[in-house]
């Protein structure tokens, strides 16, 4: 069987496990944490593909939070509908990304990281001081929950955590089925030519700073979808849902699972998140674990889990070929 086929039928296998899960677990912190987790592959994802173009982003939380705070601002106070606001809480994130875009894109390397750390900073004061906007330390609550009601229909999100856990994995869905589309396409591999060489690319007629900054809109307006999902789900937007370490484990997670590919993104994350899980108990020294697992993963698996697993299978692949195709040695008279 070809492998492209077979990634076919596994995903095909994975899509239908996800959409049977709710059958399956029961228990409403495991699914809370699912849902989580849903939302940290599309910031993941996010952090993949701006990577693509030679950066990295740990500002990724910020989008997200601003698409929470846009959806707690825009129900409390305005009283708009959460369908109405879902798609604004996208925009107003990718806005942002344009103003950030406009002024850190032109510097290289790692310095746009120390940026976006600062920028991080900046807005999580800026959602703690202002209060009359952002409701302080504590934050907006109750964020109302959303309801569908359509030909009869009735799907009444605060009844239950499963038409959150839905609406997330349909989200996850749409975000993986773009950025894979592009990862394959003449865009991806203008994205993947700028992070190797923009001068080059340049040369070319192609505007790479157009493309930086189409990148990063696309990753923040997809965070923000993010957001606007988690702030009815927690029913709160908050400075403590929004932290530095967040975009940090995030980053960490796409440089665990592979950053050179969605797949490993993804894979990062789930495993972060399982870590996680595991550590809960040792909280203490929890971030010592994971920085000495990444440390070991960047020493032995510079192309993370995934780049490690696609090695080992095609290693055991030629020693399975080689021994296949060796000939018998025979003595002719």
């Amino acid at each position: 069987m070809k492998l492209p086929r077979l990634w076919n039928y596994l995903t095909v296998l994975i899509v239908l496990f996800l959409v049977a899960l709710p059958l399956i677990v029961h228990s409403p912190r495991y699914f809370s944490l699912i849902d989580v987790l849903l939302l940290n592959i599309v910031l993941a994802l996010g952090v993949y593909s701006f990577w693509t173009v030679g950066y990295l982003n740990a500002a990724q939380p910020v989008f997200f939070g601003l698409g929470a705070y846009t959806v707690a601002i825009l129900t409390i106070k305005v009283h708009w509908p959460f369908w109405l606001i879902f798609p604004i809480a996208g925009i107003i994130p990718a806005i942002m990304a344009v103003i950030l875009g406009l002024i850190a894109l032109k510097i290289r390397g790692a310095s746009f990281m120390f940026i976006t750390i600062a920028f991080c900073e900046l807005m999580i004061w800026l959602f703690d001081a202002w209060k009359g906007l952002f409701g302080g330390v504590g934050g907006l609550y109750p964020v109302p929950q959303p309801l569908i009601k359509i030909f009869g229909l009735r799907i009444d999100f605060s009844a239950s955590m499963i038409p959150y856990y839905y609406l997330a994995l349909i989200l996850v869905v749409i975000t993986c089925l773009v950025y894979f589309k592009i990862h394959g396409s003449l865009l991806g591999r203008v994205w993947q030519s700028v992070g190797k060489n923009a001068d080059l690319l340049a040369n070319t007629g192609i505007s790479v700073f157009s493309q930086k900054l189409i990148c990063l809109v696309v990753s923040c307006f997809f965070a923000g979808l993010a957001g606007a999902i988690y702030a009815p789900f927690m029913t709160i937007a908050s400075p403590g849902e929004v932290s530095l370490w967040q975009g940090i484990w995030i980053v960490l997670g796409v440089l665990l699972g592979g950053i050179y590919s969605p797949i490993g993104a993804i894979i990062g994350t789930v495993f972060v998140a399982i870590l996680n899980v595991l550590l809960e108990g040792y909280a203490s020294i929890q971030p010592l674990i994971l920085g000495l697992i990444l440390t070991l993963v960047l020493l032995f698996m510079p192309s993370g889990i995934l780049g490690f697993s696609k090695k080992l299978i095609a290693k055991l692949k030629d020693a399975t070929t080689k021994k296949v195709a060796q000939p018998e040695s025979k003595k002719t008279f």
